[in-house]
């Protein structure tokens, strides 16, 4: 070959390239983006549990809770924007009163109470989508639709999902700061470390329990991930940075410190212990999430096996076992404290944990028939698990939706007889009434009858409790007493004396129940109510 000549491919290659250098610029052609088929089986599960809980939308009137923060919720929103006088929720709500009150109120605005629980079922199918996606980053699609219908599948989350408190958004932020964390491990860089920070201070003011599930999110940055060791340093510095972002985001829109200070120590931070007992703790625990709990241990020990059969690092291990301890903290924390008071709800807390567990383990049962017996076995067997979960859990949330008074007919009795003015009305759980009631009255006419306090206007004598209440009733002080014998069962007992010395007359008696077995009593002041 003569030197300075190129071999003829080489001279071909050169050639191609120049021809298409000299080629006009043509818009490439995208490619039509496929459908992502491991989406249907968890739009099949957010069907199915969105139909669950909208069931429950229209079951009962407003629970006590219901009313209470869609209630203070106008009031917030009324103080917002005009100023005006608004009670200090602050101070012995277990959540900010500017978060949740105000966007459940809105939501009232435009759909009434089934809106405001149609937002907690929006809620309630975001956590589950973020589940899907937390447990699909983990260990794949399988696991993260069995994750999700575990999810879906329990009483509680259904039982929240039509019920509109503060439990189901501080549950979706809560899982969202989970799924971030989870991306957070698996490449996803500081904005993602910044979104679990948000989300996860977010859950925290948005109900203040949620703080109980902190360690888990920070237990995750540590352990998801896959390579190197559990005690390798930079998993630790990982979870070590998103601790330091979220107190930043957790202490930077902190105001009227002093308030808040009082109620979240009130209602968390030293919360009065109850009186039930511990057995009876669990045994209401084991109801809700018994099964799951157990299904997650058998996740947490076949794990340890896998990956020492494996020789892989033990994170795997270590997250399953995190994991699991955050499906236990509600009942082991109302078990220490002695109280099943919304143990119904906070179970659900950690069961959204605990289900990225139960998926995994479900994946592998289903997977290993799938290839050694046939896929039939394995859709057999894991239906034999959700199928139950579910047909139970619809039957406890049914049932916890009748478990309060149901109060149309009380609020039709009292609507033709409340007005804004000086009258005052004494109600047990006066919320519902008051919320229903909110155009035609003032919160400030409406009182209860736990921790009363009335300074008697002759001697000046401050009483509290029941004898207040005695005394505000011999004064005439109210003009509508309603008692139903349930919260206050003792107080109630006592007053109906004092009402018939003081001539207060029973005006009405509704049923409280749709089944006929409790009622309101509806007393009026002497003179009250005869021009109405």
């Amino acid at each position: 070959m003569a030197l300075g000549t190129l071999p003829a491919d080489a001279a071909a290659k050169r050639a191609a390239r120049a021809a298409r250098r000299r080629a006009p610029l043509r818009p490439a052609k995208l490619p039509r983006p496929a459908l992502r088929t491991d989406w249907l089986p968890l739009l099949a599960v957010l069907l199915v549990q969105g139909a669950l809980s909208f069931r429950l939308t229209d079951a009962n009137t407003a629970f006590v809770d219901e009313g209470t923060y869609i209630y203070s919720g106008y009031q917030e929103i009324a103080h917002i924007v005009h100023g005006s006088p608004v009670a200090t929720y602050e101070t012995f709500f277990s959540g900010s009163p500017v978060i949740y009150p105000v966007v459940v109120a809105l939501a009232d605005m435009v759909g009434g109470l089934r809106g405001t629980r149609l937002l907690s079922m929006f809620f309630m199918l975001s956590a589950t989508t973020a589940l899907h996606l937390s447990t699909r980053r983990l260990h794949g699609s399988v696991a993260a639709f069995f994750a999700a219908a575990s999810f879906a599948a329990l009483g509680p989350t259904q039982f929240l999902g039509g019920y509109s408190t503060f439990d189901s958004m501080a549950l979706a932020a809560l899982a969202w700061a989970g799924y971030f964390t989870v991306r957070l491990t698996t490449g996803g860089g500081y904005p993602s470390m910044l979104g679990a920070a948000v989300f996860l201070a977010l859950a925290d003011w948005t109900k203040y329990a949620s703080l109980l599930w902190t360690p888990v999110i920070l237990g995750i940055a540590v352990f998801a991930g896959h390579g190197g060791s559990p005690w390798q340093g930079a998993r630790w510095r990982r979870g070590a940075e998103l601790m330091v972002v979220w107190l930043v985001a957790l202490l930077l829109p902190a105001v009227s410190a002093d308030l808040y200070i009082d109620g979240f120590t009130h209602t968390t931070l030293m919360r009065a212990p109850g009186t039930d007992a511990r057995s009876y703790v669990a045994e209401e625990a084991a109801k809700w999430v018994g099964p799951l709990l157990v299904l997650a241990l058998i996740g947490v020990v076949v794990t340890l096996f896998v990956t020492r059969r494996e020789k892989n690092d033990r994170s795997a291990f270590w997250l399953a076992l995190v994991l699991l301890a955050g499906g236990l903290l509600a009942p082991v924390n109302q078990i220490r404290i002695h109280t099943w008071l919304s143990l119904q709800k906070h179970v659900d807390f950690g069961a959204w944990f605990a289900c990225i567990v139960v998926g995994i383990l479900l994946a592998r049962v289903f997977l290993t028939l799938k290839h050694k017996v046939h896929v039939v076995a394995g859709v057999l067997v894991t239906a034999l698990v959700i199928g139950p979960l579910g047909y139970v859990g619809a039957g406890q949330a049914a049932y916890m939706f009748s478990e309060w008074p149901h109060s149309s007919g009380l609020v039709t009795a009292l609507k033709p007889y409340v007005h804004k003015g000086k009258d005052e009305y004494l109600v047990e759980n006066y919320d519902v009434p008051a919320y229903y009631l909110r155009e035609s009255s003032n919160w400030q006419q409406w009182q209860d009858l736990i921790g009363k306090s009335y300074t008697d206007p002759e001697t000046r004598k401050t009483l509290t409790g029941a004898p207040a209440l005695q005394a505000a009733v011999t004064d005439r002080y109210y003009s509508i007493v309603v008692l139903d014998f349930t919260q206050t069962a003792d107080i109630d007992t006592a007053l109906q004396p004092t009402l018939k010395k003081a001539g207060y007359r029973v005006h009405k008696v509704v049923d409280s129940t749709r089944t006929g077995d409790g009622e309101y009593t509806i007393y009026f002041a002497p003179g009250f109510g005869t021009k109405k």
